[in-house]
């Protein structure tokens, strides 16, 4: 959707303000750390790994993934007696009005290389009475490793290791977010001043606490004379569209490559001598809250679980 290009003296422009001071910059840590962790796409990725992780510990233990590959040679049977099957605290099939079909844990003993022997199978809504002859089968040559047949080595089969993706997408839109930090990080260091005018704004198929993301794209000349363009991706186009030019950051080598000074994550302010500060320090620590809780909380769980 195009706009109408704003009226020059409309909100006084990036101008109005202090200038940043000629590259290279200093970059306070503070802004950094803004950067690299702050930005929607950065957090909403530590939203998801954290959580998407809780899952991870509880369930891919639970998968059996190891045993799936153990079963897939030549198997022997053997004969077992069932000593109890009692109900586990895992079920498979939970809805908000249902509970889900608890999964049950045999114990069974059986004979085999000459010496008796004991295991654990696991099937979901499934009991045996005591005393109740199975048949057992384990791979070939090594009775080790065993369940009675049509029942699995685990509270859930391979399908479980599914939850890994939550955690996966968190991770990938974290990386992203890392990546967009540091380039901007580089061009705050490194690029040079231009101000663009918006020449149109678009609604993405993507939303952020109910609200749409919009694509901005800006038109600026750079130092070769020729007019390039930038475009942002905000769910608040407000703090882009409140001057009639906006700063911006670009590499002169690459004028494509550039960041809108205004949409960079915490909101990095510009001191009377052309220096960066961050917008709020207490901010800045808050914004490393969510990566920082789903460390520690992953390192913790890793040394329980493993």
């Amino acid at each position: 959707m195009q706009i109408a290009l704003k009226p020059a003296g409309g909100g006084g422009g990036a101008g109005a303000g202090p200038r940043l001071s000629p590259p290279p910059r200093p970059v306070p840590l503070a802004v950094r750390s803004d950067l690299i962790f702050g930005g929607a796409l950065n957090q909403f990725g530590w939203i998801f790994f954290g959580f998407g992780m809780i899952f991870v510990w509880v369930f891919l233990p639970a998968a059996g993934l190891s045993s799936a590959f153990a079963f897939r040679g030549d198997m022997e049977t053997a004969e077992g007696v069932v000593e109890e099957s009692v109900r586990t605290n895992y079920s498979e099939g939970g809805s908000k009005h249902h509970h889900g079909t608890p999964v049950y844990a045999t114990r069974y003993s059986f004979k085999a290389g000459g010496r008796a022997r004991t295991g654990v199978s696991y099937a979901t809504g499934r009991t045996l009475a005591k005393g109740a002859k199975v048949t057992i089968e384990f791979p070939k040559g090594d009775p080790s490793v065993s369940r009675i047949q049509g029942m699995r080595t685990s509270p859930f089969g391979p399908f479980a290791a599914i939850v890994v993706l939550f955690p996966l997408i968190g991770l990938g839109l974290a990386l992203a977010g890392f990546r967009n930090g540091f380039r901007a990080t580089l061009l705050l260091t490194w690029g040079r001043e231009a101000e663009g005018t918006l020449v149109s704004r678009e609604a993405t198929n993507v939303r952020i606490n109910k609200h749409p993301v919009y694509r901005l794209t800006f038109k600026f000349e750079g130092a070769d004379k020729k007019t390039h363009t930038a475009t942002a991706k905000t769910h608040r186009p407000e703090v882009l569209e409140d001057d009639a030019r906006e700063r911006l950051l670009y590499d002169p080598a690459r004028p494509e490559d550039a960041v809108l000074f205004d949409a960079l994550p915490g909101s990095p302010a510009i001191d009377p001598e052309g220096g960066l500060r961050c917008g709020s320090a207490a901010m800045s620590l808050m914004r490393l809250l969510l990566p920082g809780l789903s460390i520690l909380g992953n390192g913790i769980a890793a040394v329980l679980v493993l």
